[in-house]
């Protein structure tokens, strides 16, 4: 029985990064795109134990156990499904609803609470606005170019210069005084009487995704130290899960994202129009919350200040995103420090010409390269000119491989020949890696001792069903040839044929199928054999090919179940015509399996 929705589920597994939580268990080396330990499954010298970052998978190769962050908790902690659930909201600071817990209900109404406490402080700060004591914060921003509709669309407000006006107001409404504590909206003095934790400061709420009020920040409107206070972490928020913005963001038509770093920034765009920007919590880009954008988002475009911090901001959500697989582009706002600035100067239109002419990751990278390596001396051109080819050997695109090349032969007065052989030959070189750990990975799987999982374990039916599941999961253009072909009646009934139903459905519906997503679904063994199969037996290049085999496979195990079958019959049957008629079926059967 799913205790659970759906929602809450995927909720936790976003919120848990597979690589920070194994390596509670286990220690992790970074090889290319993914980490590498020994396995806790089994017994091993050399590391096989792979974890994939960007699709929170884990895979053995050794012993083939595998799955999605639950999976590995089920595994290791030896766990049913809801206590492992249990367990990874709890790292994640997710309260699970669970009627036979009282513990767990405690939890649950004191962030029910704590929320209710924080939109009551967010009318009481928003209300402010329109009072005397409010009138400096109006006119802050009135000045930022802020219109009385904005103003209302993220609900800013103010928090007045008094020692606990919010404090006495949410008591009178029945609060306890814990609550105000916990939610971080009140501090306790050392006599023990509670005060406002925001005096004399404008107010940003912070919205998580469903549009409860987590936090907020609070800014001075003089040149008072420090100039931002930010709501604690509590039960409720987590800077690093949350995105300012982000219950807005996603509901643009827009299937892309502007990360900003400021409230203000988020806020001056959202009113020019462009309303899929957020800012993360703090400078820097968190996992979590690149995981977050990930699932929101096709394309992603960083624009932070272009100061020193900024400029670490954006090599850090750049490592985040592109290990998570994001399209990710990099706008640099010329002249002004932030968008906020740029807007206020030049408009909005202005500054979505410059959304339409970010730049490119790799041309990202070579403006890096040009400002560490000026054309100064021949050192520092071939420093520069090394390094461009180490970026062009790693990029896939070949149209802006070959854009970039004519460049750099141009501007730097080398031939288009030489850095082709350039790149041709560190791709060799990392052809010839690539080949020598695929075949160790091959001779780990050939090798390996199968303990969790063992393909053996299946029948050849429900074998090939596991294959056409991978296949189709990995390759979701290929459903439309195996609907007909192979319908959900035909799969073998149980976890098999579930997996099948919701592959199909959301094919059908015309939306992506999210292996790791999915897989949650499965219990533990179930999962290692699917993600098996995702892993050996599906070549990109030969997916077409693959699938025919297997249609083609499992129509003859059809034939012969069918041949078995009328054998057995024809044993048994006495009248000549019914035995004539059988006989004639069973020659056709024959025909069509040795045909194939």
């Amino acid at each position: 029985m799913q205790l659970y929705s759906d929602d809450i589920i995927e909720e936790v597994r976003l919120n848990n990064d597979i690589v920070s939580v194994v390596s509670e268990y286990l220690h992790l080396e970074k090889k290319g795109g993914g980490y590498f330990g020994l396995c806790p499954f089994h017994r091993e010298k050399t590391p096989s134990f792979y974890v994939e970052p960007a699709k929170q998978l884990y895979y053995c190769f050794g012993c083939n156990n595998g799955g999605n962050i639950f999976h590995f908790i089920m595994n290791i902690e030896n766990l049913d499904f809801q206590d492992a659930l249990r367990l990874l909201a709890d790292k994640a600071g997710i309260l699970l609803p669970d009627p036979d817990d009282s513990a767990e209900q405690g939890k649950i109404k004191l962030r029910k609470d704590i929320l209710e406490a924080n939109k009551e402080a967010g009318k009481f700060y928003y209300s402010n606005l329109a009072g005397a004591s409010g009138k400096p914060a109006q006119d802050y921003f009135f000045k930022r170019g802020l219109s009385t509709r904005t103003i209302k669309k993220f609900g800013l407000g103010f928090a007045p210069d008094e020692w606990d006006l919010l404090t006495r107001f949410l008591l009178a409404r029945g609060f306890d005084e814990k609550i105000l504590v916990e939610s971080g909206l009140s501090l306790r003095s050392k006599k023990g009487n509670l005060y406002d934790r925001f005096r004399n400061r404008i107010m940003f709420p912070i919205f998580n995704i469903r549009g409860d009020i987590v936090a907020f920040g609070g800014r001075v409107l003089d040149d008072t130290l420090p100039k931002y206070i930010n709501s604690p972490e509590t039960v409720c928020f987590s800077k690093g899960r949350e995105l300012f913005g982000m219950n807005l963001a996603r509901k643009s038509a827009e299937k892309k994202l502007l990360i900003v770093e400021g409230y203000m920034d988020v806020i001056s765009l959202h009113q020019a129009g462009i309303d899929y920007a957020v800012a993360s919590l703090g400078t820097a880009l968190t996992d979590m919350q690149g995981r977050i954008i990930k699932k929101y988002a096709d394309e992603v475009i960083l624009s932070y200040d272009t100061d020193m911090a900024g400029r670490k901001a954006t090599e850090r959500g750049l490592d985040v995103l592109e290990g998570l697989g994001c399209r990710v582009k990099v706008l640099q706002v010329p002249g002004e420090k932030d968008p906020d600035e740029f807007i206020r100067k030049n408009g909005a239109d202005k500054f979505k010409n410059l959304v339409e002419r970010a730049i490119s990751i790799l041309e990202y990278k070579i403006m890096k390269l040009r400002e560490m390596h000026p054309q100064d001396s021949q050192d520092n051109k071939l420093s520069f000119l090394n390094g461009v080819a180490d970026l062009l050997a790693e990029q896939d695109n070949i149209m802006e491989r070959e854009i970039v090349m004519k460049n750099i032969s141009r501007d730097y007065d080398i031939t288009m020949d030489t850095l082709q052989v350039e790149v041709k030959r560190r791709q060799d070189i990392k052809m010839r890696k690539q080949k020598k750990k695929e075949f160790n990975t091959a001779k780990k799987e050939l090798t390996g001792t199968v303990k969790s999982y063992s393909i053996h374990k299946d029948n050849k039916k429900s074998l090939l069903e596991k294959m056409l599941i991978a296949l189709i999961s990995s390759e979701n253009h290929l459903y439309g040839k195996v609907r007909e072909r192979y319908p959900i009646s035909a799969f073998t009934e149980g976890p098999i044929r579930k997996m099948a139903e919701v592959l199909y459905e959301k094919l059908e519906q015309g939306n992506g199928f999210i292996l790791e997503e999915y897989i949650t679904r499965l219990d533990p063994e179930e999962a290692s054999a699917i993600i098996h199969m995702a892993r050996t037996s599906c070549n990109f290049e030969e997916s077409e090919k693959a699938l025919e085999d297997i249609l083609k496979k499992l129509e003859i195990l059809k034939l012969e179940e069918e041949k078995k079958d009328i054998l057995k019959r024809l044993k048994n049957i006495t009248d000549i015509n019914e035995k004539k008629l059988l006989q004639n079926r069973l020659n056709k059967v024959i025909q069509k399996i040795t045909g194939m």
